[in-house]
């Protein structure tokens, strides 16, 4: 993988792999303005490590799997993710069924809670949805799943799950597979499926769309919060105090925006209307004017 790649990875304890996509990506016109610190990251089920990784996608290979009449037939069992970024679906099932690529036949489909992260600290949870589909045909064990939830008005987020290996019930006339030399192939893979599925979470502030603004201490404080699309709070975003001259704004102050997304700047010495602006990355979103200065 070249210096320049957009996926950030790292390994967290042992047989099991945290795979970070960065959002922002001039490969991906969707969503090349968003935030630089905005992620998309998926956790393998435990006991898988990473076989490979490019971009926004990969391979964890997991535990092996053997037929019961000949210990030497076998393999590893094997997922296959990817995450995707769609402008075109309706709502998060649409995205979802959109993601997937091998038509088979659907098993299951519902809700997902994804989380939402700033920091160390969860600002909120996202709803989506995931959709879980089957290999048709007789003995087959591999599956397919898909998850969709929103980022930003009209633009979804999607990772897909493929689980490859084991791909049969049945190893001929040497009896059947089993992972782990005691679990089904079927039951195995539908079992990583619904941890893949659910192993994923967002990271980093999200663009603002709400700043507020309010005077207070006879006019000599201006205090607020920064949200989200979501109405999640921004953590650490900048916020520009900016004062009428004219037609014009002019910036008087500067802070930050606290772990529940709240600002207040003190000792507004000239009366005037003020407002908030506040900047992520490249995105920004300004409050309403308020009457505030001593």
């Amino acid at each position: 993988m070249s210096a320049a790649a957009l996926l950030l990875f790292s390994a967290i304890g042992w047989g099991q792999s945290i795979e970070r996509v960065r959002v922002a990506s001039p490969a991906r016109p969707v969503v090349e303005k968003f935030p630089p610190g905005v992620s998309l990251v998926l956790v393998s089920p435990p006991d898988y490590v990473r076989g490979s990784v490019d971009d926004a996608s990969g391979t964890w290979v997991g535990p092996s799997f053997r037929a019961t009449g000949n210990p030497s037939l076998g393999g590893k069992s094997l997922i296959r993710w990817s995450v995707g970024f769609d402008d075109k679906a309706k709502d998060s099932e649409a995205a979802a069924l959109s993601a997937l690529t091998k038509g088979w036949r659907e098993s299951l489909r519902g809700g997902v809670s994804v989380p939402h992260v700033v920091g160390r600290r969860t600002v909120g949870t996202i709803d989506g949805d995931f959709i879980l589909t089957i290999s048709p045909g007789s003995g087959d064990a591999a599956h397919e799943a898909t998850v969709g939830f929103a980022i930003a008005p009209g633009i979804h987020a999607t990772a897909r799950f493929l689980l490859l290996e084991p791909a049969d019930e049945r190893a001929g006339s040497f009896g059947e597979y089993l992972v782990l030399d005691s679990i089904a192939p079927v039951t195995w893979n539908r079992g990583q499926a619904f941890r893949s599925v659910t192993g994923i979470r967002l990271d980093g502030n999200l663009p603002p769309t709400r700043v507020t603004a309010r005077a207070s201490d006879g006019g000599r404080t201006l205090r607020g919060a920064v949200a989200d699309s979501f109405r999640h709070p921004l953590i650490g975003a900048g916020v520009g105090i900016e004062r009428q001259a004219g037609e014009n704004w002019q910036k008087v102050a500067s802070t930050k925006t606290d772990a529940k997304g709240a600002y207040i700047v003190r000792r507004l010495s000239r009366r005037g209307l003020y407002r908030a602006v506040a900047t992520v990355g490249s995105a920004s979103a300004t409050s309403p004017g308020v009457r505030a200065g001593a």
